[in-house]
């Protein structure tokens, strides 16, 4: 082997400090990533041996800054998601603006190379004009320490502008070289940028009392147990009446009721108890139950069913036993019942299909992906795996493959309320209004009368309350017919 390689020991060894660290959590394919960049750091500083580099990350944070910056992935830009920074910029400021004396304090965590922050500041300053100095504090954090620099610097390629308006471009930046664009200082000044560590014990007073907090695609690199800690923290700084916004596809897997959820123009926000509490709704706490054996009682309008029964006693008592065990909150448990079944049927695709389940609703999206390709690979028509990965997909904002999977799960269950919902979300994002409706009402009218399901029954979502999907397809169709 030679000198810097990095042996399988040393591997965990550096992931279990990254993840102690700063909770980024190195598993599976991102491993080449992390042992590739072990090893050009050991190369640069001239040490041959893992433990002298080893030493030298837990002596210099400033080497551990550069070995976390080959790790992140700082994919963003311009006006991503629009439809929450309009909910911010078009509703949720001018509530706050009327509820506060002072400015209003907004704080993006989480902010990567700063396309989202100064996309909030030019929509701010192209609504209030030069009295955002004076409304607005707007802070941004991110543990990349080169991220910040480059959000600082405010130039940007053409690839950050990608479905911007071109003339909203031309107001705001000025052609500074091939294909680069620098922002205006008059939206540059309004943003504040520091680096920081989501799991640091004790925030700066830049990050502390705030009114709004957009916390969106972070959380997708935790594991579960580091999402859970940094949502509670993130709470913490939050004034009454502020507002905790995260990605669309994470919004579920955040309530942990902590904040109640909020419905606001069709979107679901996370809220502090305040005044600028509006069109409050029981928050739809999901929790790590899989689907009971049997059916649930109508009235709960619990769609996902049972499992059908399986002919070989044994095995059908270690799934049960399984499935149980996650009932009781025991995923661990459920896991390793799951792994001694697997150990005895390698080849049982319903196995792998409720370890997906429990892996994706357990916050660890990379192995619920191996499990549910295993699944599939077994069993072409396993609707659960298909649902799984498309939201994997989404969350990775990877469209075209979590379209290709939600329309596979369409296919595999013309009653799957998931698939025709998530696709409607998909064509509406893109502006596609026709299938968007299609997919809304079909969604709806599924959610609202499930009814005798054709096929398969499936476990995925494992437990779920239908009124808050609901409302929300309500409010996407109100919305799409000019309502609201």
């Amino acid at each position: 082997m030679p000198a810097r390689a990095v042996d399988p020991e040393q591997l965990a060894q550096a992931k279990n400090l990254i993840l102690l660290s700063c909770g980024l959590s190195l598993e599976q394919r991102r491993e080449t990533a992390l042992r590739e960049a072990l090893e050009e750091r050991m190369a640069a500083l001239g040490l041959d041996g893992f433990q002298a580099y080893f030493g030298t990350l837990l002596r210099d944070q400033g080497e551990f800054g550069r070995l976390v910056e080959r790790l992140t992935v700082n994919e963003t830009y311009f006006l991503r998601e629009p439809a929450h920074l309009d909910l911010v910029v078009q509703h949720l400021v001018p509530e706050l603006l009327a509820a506060r004396e002072g400015p209003v304090r907004l704080l993006c965590a989480g902010c990567s190379t700063g396309e989202e922050p100064y996309s909030l500041a030019i929509l701010l300053r192209e609504r209030h004009a030069d009295a955002c100095a004076r409304l607005f504090t707007i802070a941004a954090v991110d543990l990349d320490g080169t991220a910040i620099a480059t959000a600082r610097r405010g130039v940007f390629g053409r690839h950050s502008f990608r479905g911007m308006d071109p003339a909203l471009v031309a107001r705001h930046f000025t052609p500074c070289g091939p294909g680069e664009f620098s922002l205006h200082e008059s939206v540059r000044r309004l943003v504040t940028f520091e680096q920081m560590n989501l799991l640091a014990p004790v925030f700066p007073p830049l990050m502390q009392r705030q009114d709004l907090i957009l916390y969106r695609n972070v959380s997708i690199y935790f594991p579960r147990a580091v999402q859970v800690r940094v949502f509670r923290a993130l709470a913490d700084l939050l004034n009454e009446g502020g507002y905790l916004i995260v990605g669309a596809a994470e919004t579920l897997p955040h309530d942990l009721g902590v904040l109640p959820l909020v419905g606001r123009q069709g979107l679901f926000v996370f809220c502090k108890q305040g005044r600028a509490v509006t069109e409050r709704r029981a928050a739809p706490r999901p929790e790590f139950r899989p689907a009971p054996m049997a059916p649930p009682p109508r009235e709960r309008r619990s769609v996902p069913r049972p499992a059908l029964p399986d002919p070989d006693p044994v095995r059908a008592g270690l799934l049960s036993a399984a499935l149980k065990q996650a009932q009781a909150d025991h995923g661990e448990a459920a896991l390793l019942t799951l792994d001694r079944l697997l150990g005895q049927d390698a080849v049982f695709p319903r196995a792998h299909c409720l370890k997906a389940c429990i892996l994706m609703h357990g916050g660890r999206p990379e192995e619920a992906r191996q499990a549910s390709e295993r699944a599939l690979a077994l069993d072409a028509m396993c609707l659960e795996a298909c649902l799984i990965l498309g939201v994997i997909a989404r969350n990775e904002g990877d469209e075209k493959l979590a379209h290709q999977r939600f329309r596979e799960a369409m296919y595999l269950d013309p009653d799957c309320w998931l698939a025709h919902y998530s696709l409607a979300e998909i064509h509406f994002l893109k502006g596609d209004g026709n299938r968007a409706r299609a997919g809304y009402e079909t969604a709806l009218r599924i959610l609202k009368d499930p009814g005798p399901r054709r096929g398969r029954p499936s476990w995925f979502p494992l437990v779920y309350k239908a009124e808050p999907f609901i409302h929300i397809c309500h409010h996407k169709l109100l919305q799409l017919k000019g309502k609201v």
